[in-house]
């Protein structure tokens, strides 16, 4: 599992993140919890994870990246995976000496222990979008392959790791991915009952308290995260019941329930598309400073979406270059998605469509939208309840990149939503 190491106190992170405060980064990468040997931890010495194999065996490792900012870059030196998994569900397997890997996002890889006995690190690094965008400090953490049959101690063999800033490393990997079009796997639908475009993007609103403010070189202004130019928000206070309670008992209203709206009278329809389109990957957009102008003021709202129980839904994800190039691990509750295909530059319906998979495309939970790019995928609405749609990197949720999609119950008891238990929590509680 590779993670964070942070010396800031979290909450004060999450403070930094809700008031748009953008310095903040990590101090060091884990493996497992732990810092490795790069590390020098008030003059102790961090081992690091060691894994010991055994010549001529096969390992499955099951890679986890559970940070908070960071995608990362995985490689074993002198070895190769073989991946044949990702967000639980099976891949056709295919051979690489480096796993690309967002934050959500798992990767079951098989490991074969064919090299000559001794020590090998396994290092993961941190990508991040190159410059004009914003850097941030390279972190990096390695563990040890060790073979048991290793007589010496020789220092072990270190990875030639890609460049951070080389995007087209996680662009290939996540492009080599295929179902394994299994009999039981459920095909890919023909045709979308519903088609969305979601541009993600910065927008700006004011700071609290303050009825206008100006954008460029102010304090008086935030910027925030966007899907078509919405910034998603919990709904007010006062909305003390849970969305998926109050879902559950607007639709069996007529049973005799007292329960309150619940913020269901506050939520904002996420929209088809984005109202001003323009060149989301014009690279004159990215550096920050004069662009801040430029931006567009935004809704700030508990935005949302309900689909009708077995609808087919397609959701093209356009990444922008506003200030902004990182790629968007997006991810689904509730369901997996199709990933059907992904590209350079703005989406161009009558071009990239055509290039959608529908054959074997993998299942996926959490899509990986390229820098400057986009990523088409496709899902069955097939489970009732309110479900999240976000952004994975925490600062982009924090501020908004996120929205609530709302299914409605199907036709027979196993397809409907179950009612909330009777001592289950209030929000208030």
């Amino acid at each position: 599992m590779a993670g964070e190491w942070w010396n800031l106190n979290l909450a004060q992170l999450a403070k930094n993140m809700e008031d748009g405060y953008y310095d903040d980064s990590s101090n060091a990468t884990t493996i497992n919890g732990k810092l490795g040997d790069l590390y020098n931890c008030s003059g102790v010495v961090e081992d690091g994870l060691v894994l010991d194999v055994e010549p001529g065996k096969t390992y499955l490792l099951r890679l986890v990246n559970a940070a908070l900012y960071s995608e990362y870059y995985v490689k074993i030196a002198g070895h190769r995976f073989t991946v044949v998994g990702a967000d639980a569900n099976y891949v056709r397997p295919f051979t690489t000496d480096v796993v690309a890997i967002g934050p959500g996002e798992t990767v079951d890889a098989l490991v074969v222990a064919d090299a000559a006995p001794g020590r090998y690190y396994m290092v993961a690094v941190g990508g991040q979008a190159p410059k004009p965008d914003i850097q941030i400090p390279e972190t990096r953490s390695r563990a040890t392959v060790r073979y048991t049959s290793s007589g010496g101690e020789a220092p072990p063999v270190e990875p030639e790791m890609p460049d951070q800033h080389d995007y087209m490393v996680s662009f290939n990997f996540h492009g080599n991915m295929r179902s394994l079009r299994h009999p039981r796997l459920p095909p890919v639908p023909a045709r979308p009952d519903e088609s969305l475009f979601v541009a993600l993007r910065m927008g700006s609103i004011c700071r609290r308290g303050r009825s206008s403010c100006k954008r460029s070189g102010s304090k008086e202004s935030v910027i925030v995260e966007t899907m078509n130019n919405v910034s998603f928000q919990l709904p007010a206070a006062s909305a003390a019941t849970p969305l998926l309670e109050a879902h559950y008992h607007h639709h069996h209203r007529n049973n005799g329930t007292t329960a309150t709206a619940g913020g269901l009278d506050q939520l904002y329809t996420l929209p088809d598309r984005p109202a001003r389109p323009f060149n989301f990957t014009d690279r004159a957009l990215i550096p920050w400073g004069p662009n801040e102008a430029w931006l567009e003021p935004t809704e700030k709202a508990a935005v949302a979406r309900r689909f009708r129980h077995g609808a087919v839904v397609d959701i093209v994800f356009q990444n922008s270059a506003v200030m902004d190039t990182d790629n968007h691990p997006m991810h689904l509750h509730g369901h997996d998605m199709f990933a059907l295909a992904q590209g350079h530059d703005n989406f161009d319906a009558g071009r990239d469509a055509a290039k959608y998979n529908l054959v074997d495309p993998p299942l996926k939970n959490t899509v990986l939208v390229p820098r400057l790019g986009w990523a088409a995928v496709r899902f069955v609405a097939d489970n009732p309840g309110v479900w999240y749609m976000h952004c994975h990197y925490e600062l982009h949720v924090s501020i908004g990149m996120a929205a609530v999609f709302i299914i409605e119950d199907g036709p027979t008891v196993d397809s409907a939503l179950p009612p909330p238990p009777v001592d289950f929590p209030k929000c208030d509680q």
